[in-house]
């Protein structure tokens, strides 16, 4: 496992301590995409490390998915926050009024792309995420795109092969993450994620408190460091163990 970027090498040093608030997405960092999202499983190695880390310190996870199906995935882990909907669940607008403004976008979306083939529309109450990696239209991810560009008071951000609308006013990772190291009075936090929704924490350009670690190399991505592949995963929470030493007492919040 190889840690890739510009940043000092020592900069890594200074946040693999306990005190740090170690956060991680979930699909494409700590489990592998996979066609079928209900099945997206940690590898065993992986959920070893993860509740070995979290025996060690304070570790969340801030998902995409739903808070009620993150922490069906996570089910044994002693994190001390899992966070759903991009970070909407924790905090944000009246839970009402985004329900059902995510209601109306459903229904207008499904009227303009009911002819697409391949495409699923997975409602999570307080965001869509539209799905496309089964659509053999070539240019599916414009089309949902455009479409997703009429709905009213929406923030729009690309993942992998699925479009992620989310209200315009909710919080993003970014602001979510900054809650929570305030909530835990932790000094600093490493966070790991893969797309464009991460990217809201990488982009906050704070290197006293915030590292950012991305999964997959890319030349657009504000992280300091990034990891080859998801794979890379286990090399990397096997790096932080190694970092932390023994074990402290096990938190469960």
């Amino acid at each position: 496992m190889e840690l890739i970027g510009n940043s000092d090498p020592s900069l890594f040093e200074h946040y693999a301590t306990r005190d740090t608030l170690m956060a991680f997405d979930y699909d494409g960092t700590l489990a592998p995409i996979v066609a079928d999202p209900v099945v997206a499983h940690m590898r065993p190695a992986t959920r070893l490390g993860l509740q070995e880390l979290a025996r060690r310190c304070r570790v969340i996870v801030i998902s995409g998915r739903s808070r009620r199906d993150a922490m069906r995935l996570l089910s044994g882990i002693p994190l001390a926050e899992v966070i759903g909907n991009h970070g909407i669940e924790a905090y944000g607008a009246s839970p009402t009024r985004l329900t059902a403004r995510v209601t109306t976008w459903l229904a207008e979306l499904t009227a303009q792309l009911s002819w697409l083939e391949g495409i699923y529309i997975e409602d999570k109450r307080f965001s869509l995420s539209i799905h496309y990696r089964h659509c053999a239209d070539p240019g599916a991810g414009t089309i949902i795109y455009s479409a997703a560009q009429s709905l009213s008071h929406a923030r729009l951000v690309r993942g992998k092969s699925v479009l992620n609308v989310v209200p315009a006013e909710a919080p993003d990772k970014g602001a979510t993450l900054l809650r929570l190291l305030r909530k835990f009075g932790s000094p600093r936090t490493l966070y790991v994620g893969d797309d464009d929704t991460d990217e809201d924490v990488f982009a906050l350009d704070m290197p006293d408190q915030v590292l950012g670690i991305r999964v997959g190399v890319s030349e657009e991505t504000a992280a300091n460091y990034a990891l080859r592949d998801q794979a890379d995963i286990d090399g990397l929470l096997d790096l932080l163990l190694a970092r932390l030493g023994r074990p402290a007492e096990q938190r469960i919040v």
